[in-house]
């Protein structure tokens, strides 16, 4: 589990030995003007790495948190808080796991009665591999109507991407179609793809609305 949540990103540049992109001591993200097929819509910039975990996205959606451990004592991180972006002063970090730290123990919250979830994926090829684009989905509901929801986007972005917008705008509502598409289009607000992975909005926008409409039943 913690090996799962901790693996480096998906990016044909980082890992070709022979690429010396700017995770590996370069000079600039390989990917921004190369083959991004695979790479971020979302918080790219200086790199544009995606976060390959199905894991993730799912647990950061369940309100997981994780425990760090060194010989100094324990800590418990939020694991929406776990990832970090990209930046020009350490674009080599991916966590905020320090160097003599290990990853112990993952915990969530016992779901309140009415929560239902969901985590679909969609891939290249049918056999093991990594989403294209994903969405988890958490939803709270009572008499029919959503009163609690955590949705989170994986294969788009360098760390589970939480979309707060997309979740306000499913409270108070029916998990029909309607609201999937409503949610959908929230959720890829401000998505900037880039000359290869333009087709990750509709996707990850599909996968919403498939997610919200499999939570509809029996709701």
């Amino acid at each position: 589990l913690g090996g799962n949540l901790n693996q480096h990103p998906r990016c044909w540049y980082y890992r070709l030995e022979g690429a010396v992109c700017l995770k590996k001591g370069g000079t600039k993200c390989l990917s921004y003007s190369g083959m991004n097929k695979y790479n971020a819509i979302f918080g790219g910039g200086p790199s544009y790495i995606v976060h390959p975990s199905d894991l993730a996205p799912a647990l950061v959606a369940l309100d997981a948190e994780v425990m760090l451990a060194s010989q100094s004592g324990t800590r418990t991180v939020k694991l929406g808080d776990y990832y970090t972006m990209p930046d020009d002063d350490n674009v080599t970090r991916e966590t905020v796991l320090r160097p003599d730290e290990i990853l112990t123990q993952v915990s969530f919250p016992t779901p309140a009665a009415g929560t239902r979830s969901t985590y679909i994926k969609f891939k290249e090829r049918s056999s093991y591999d990594f989403a294209l684009a994903s969405v988890a989905l958490v939803l709270r509901v009572e008499g029919g109507v959503i009163r609690d929801a955590r949705l989170v986007l994986g294969g788009v972005a360098p760390v589970p991407w939480r979309s707060t917008k997309a979740e306000a705008a499913l409270v108070g509502k029916k998990p029909d179609e309607a609201a999937g598409v409503a949610a959908a289009e929230l959720a890829l607000e401000g998505a900037e793809p880039l000359e290869h992975n333009g087709y990750k909005i509709p996707l990850a926008k599909a996968l919403v609305v498939r997610a919200v409409q499999s939570l509809a039943q029996g709701a």
